[in-house]
């Protein structure tokens, strides 16, 4: 069986879609997946599925929801949604659940690329990229997963994002002009980030476009300072005065 959670709700058994139709049975297996491989209390699920509004009969219906998404699940549910103690577990490999597998590529290409080590960081950031399909908890009713959880992965792979371009860039696998497009509009999505905006005036420096990379420091600033009340950081201005001196250090490929 395999699950992705980041995009809609995707299950797949044995190479077939399964459609878990009820909303509360993808609350349940959202809240199970989110904490995969440890026993997620009663209450807690019971939180995650009614947004802390529970019914006073809620330990059967939930029971109830239990079974009906293992029915659904179809002969895989036994092995992997199981009854442990006072609560449930979702026992899943990082094969068989996105959320896991995204966790440990993001884990090993930002380590990789800490230590230097560009093309290991380039390929699994480009395959922890490759898992998203959309929003995370996309068709997941629950409030309080999606308040819980979202965040943390969206920055996550914000960082992934960053890194995996870096690492492109230094690597000179892609023309710099070519990522020029998707760094302005990173920048314009996330306005605050640094490293969008460092990237970019590198890309557009490396692409012979000096005065549009000053240009976006500038803006920068004036962004930065009009709207955020403090200066760019030091990598940004230590980039912004080699740009200015032309420093042809920054146009080497390795």
């Amino acid at each position: 069986m395999y699950i992705g959670m980041l995009g809609p709700l995707l299950v797949n058994t044995n190479g077939q879609l399964v459609e878990v139709t009820a909303a509360k049975q993808r609350s349940l297996l959202a809240a199970l997946a989110v904490r995969a491989g440890d026993v997620v209390p009663v209450d807690a699920l019971a939180e995650a599925i009614w947004d802390a509004e529970s019914p006073p009969t809620w330990r059967g219906t939930l029971r109830n929801y239990v079974r009906r998404l293992r029915c659904a699940l179809g002969e895989d549910a036994g092995r992997q949604v199981i009854t442990s103690g006072p609560g449930y577990l979702l026992q899943a490999s990082r094969g068989e659940l996105d959320l896991l597998a995204f966790e440990e590529l993001a884990r090993i290409g930002l380590a990789a690329a800490a230590a230097g080590d560009l093309p290991t960081a380039a390929a699994r950031l480009s395959e922890a990229e490759a898992l998203w399909r959309g929003t995370p908890f996309a068709d997941i009713p629950s409030r309080r997963i999606r308040d819980e959880h979202l965040p943390y992965l969206e920055e996550k792979r914000l960082a992934v994002l960053e890194a995996r371009i870096d690492a492109d860039l230094q690597l000179s696998r892609l023309p710099a002009a070519s990522v020029v497009p998707e760094l302005q509009r990173l920048v314009t999505r996330h306005p605050a980030r640094e490293r969008f905006r460092s990237l970019l005036m590198l890309a557009l420096y490396r692409s012979g476009r000096q005065a549009d990379a000053l240009a976006l420091f500038r803006l920068t600033r004036k962004f930065m300072v009009d709207e955020l009340g403090v200066e760019p950081g030091y990598d940004l201005r230590k980039l912004h005065q080699r740009i200015l001196a032309g420093d042809p250090d920054l146009l080497i490929r390795p």
